[in-house]
């Protein structure tokens, strides 16, 4: 288990936009879940309440490391998604595609909430009680690239904006010039 870790943390450390990378400890876990739950009872936007099943995953696997990114410059691993549900059906999504996103922009009955965020209207409840149902859930990224196939369901989150703090916090990481994130990788083994 050991050398697992240490194969992760030599991993993501050599990766470009890496600052800082951590193993979280059990007891760190609980923490981050206790805020993300804490998160989920909010309103996104105002609109819903959203589930970060990104960084759930990530933290329900063996191993999680905490990573501190230098914003747009981490590649390494495709970020999450954003979805909006409604019941099981999709009403809205982050897109990355650009040919998609001007398709969806071409038609008027799409809405975006802001550049690559679209909701399908013709899909979106017109009851206004039905509204309590919509999610947005931050559902991990399907695109794992092959060189990092050898990690054992791999899984990156994003965390919401207090646990993002709380990491900081833990790295002692003060801001400074420049755009700096931080993300969940969960793991279960290292090939």
């Amino acid at each position: 288990m050991v050398e697992d870790v240490q194969k992760a943390l030599d991993y993501f450390k050599s990766q470009g936009g890496v600052v800082q990378v951590m193993v979280l400890e059990d007891v760190q876990k609980k923490s981050l879940l206790e805020i993300e739950g804490r998160n989920e009872e909010k309103r996104f936007m105002g609109m819903c309440k959203t589930y970060n099943k990104a960084a759930r995953d990530a933290m329900s696997r063996a191993h999680t490391l905490a990573i501190l990114i230098r914003g747009g410059q981490f590649k390494t691993i495709p970020f999450p998604r954003m979805r909006m549900m409604y019941k099981d059906e999709l009403v809205g999504e982050e897109l990355y595609d650009k040919d998609k996103i001007e398709t969806f922009k071409k038609d008027s009955k799409n809405v975006f909430l802001w550049e690559n965020f679209v909701i399908f209207m013709r899909k979106f409840p017109q009851d206004r009680a039905e509204y309590e149902r919509i999610m947005i859930i931050h559902t991990p990224s399907e695109e794992i690239p092959k060189d990092t196939s050898g990690f054992g369901n791999l899984v990156m989150g994003e965390p919401c904006a207090e646990s993002d703090q709380t990491i900081k916090e833990w790295f002692g990481f003060k801001s400074q010039e420049g755009i700096f994130g931080t993300i969940l990788v969960g793991f279960d083994a290292v090939k």
